[in-house]
């Protein structure tokens, strides 16, 4: 399974690079980015678009760990809450293992090979 991850890996990367190598005038060019909101208007400097390419990638990393990391803290949570279930079973049948076993109704064996004892 690792052989194949990192051989995906390595096509993506391989892809990407071509793709940034046959593509280097158009990605090169200069952009500037503009956002008006009513009364108030905001604008970057020039940025070529292969750095808008990799901030893009750069911020969609940054999120995706995001993710990860509050879905490992919440199952860790998760973990903790089942090893506290788990230890306070394991401690009620070992108290229920070192009780001594009530012998107030006969069992059933004994019942049916009593009354076997009685027919004959």
């Amino acid at each position: 399974m690792r052989f194949i991850k990192v051989l995906g890996l390595v096509i993506v990367f391989f892809l990407t690079m071509v793709f940034f190598q046959q593509n280097t005038a158009e990605l090169s060019q200069t952009i500037t980015l503009k956002f008006d909101l009513l009364f108030q208007s905001w604008s970057t400097i020039p940025l070529p678009i292969y750095f808008l390419i990799l901030g893009a990638f750069a911020l969609g990393a940054m999120v995706v760990i995001l993710f990860f990391f509050v879905e490992r803290i919440r199952l860790g949570a998760a973990v903790r809450k089942a090893r506290k279930q788990s230890k306070k079973l394991e401690k009620e049948v070992n108290a229920l293992r070192t009780q001594p076993l009530e012998a107030s109704e006969p069992l059933a064996v004994e019942a049916v090979s009593a009354e076997s004892e009685k027919a004959e």
